[in-house]
């Protein structure tokens, strides 16, 4: 049969033995949750298939990110038609929504977390909508034993 030795709590006592730090030291970079998109020019908002973004309106055509938007089927240019979006190309088809009012960003979900939203909206001068302004209720949850407790009475 082996022994080990046992462990002594005078072992893991630092003030006995203190060990220097010898960890290189890195700080994590801490950023901002939005950075500014909307810049000088023309701007709106498209939603594309559930996905918002806003974009820059070059010669009535859709910019996003600095690239010319194309048609997910054809490739040809994206054109905005009132409040809708159109491939300019030979198919023709219907992508999406537009919309000249940036603050449609919120209103069709761009952002999903209020803490990005109340960013957002700070940085990018949008209004906030109701629901935003609204203040978070917790609500503890009731433990099971506690029901269960006054069921049997």
């Amino acid at each position: 049969m082996r022994y080990t030795e046992q462990m002594r709590l005078s072992d893991f006592d630092e003030s006995l033995n203190p060990k220097p730090d010898t960890r290189p030291r890195t700080r994590v970079p801490t950023g901002r949750l939005w950075e500014r998109v909307v810049t000088d020019g023309e701007w709106g908002v498209c939603k594309f298939d559930d996905t918002v973004l806003f974009v820059q309106i070059i010669n009535g055509r859709p910019y996003a990110y600095g690239h010319e938007a194309i048609c997910k089927w054809c490739g040809d240019p994206l054109e905005i038609r009132g409040e809708q979006v159109f491939c300019s190309g030979h198919c023709g088809r219907y992508q999406g929504k537009f919309s000249r009012d940036l603050n449609a960003f919120l209103h069709w979900n761009g952002a999903e977390s209020r803490t990005v939203r109340h960013e957002l909206a700070q940085i990018e001068g949008l209004v906030l909508e109701p629901r935003d302004l609204e203040p978070i209720v917790y609500h503890t949850p009731t433990p099971f034993y506690v029901e269960y407790e006054e069921d049997e009475q």
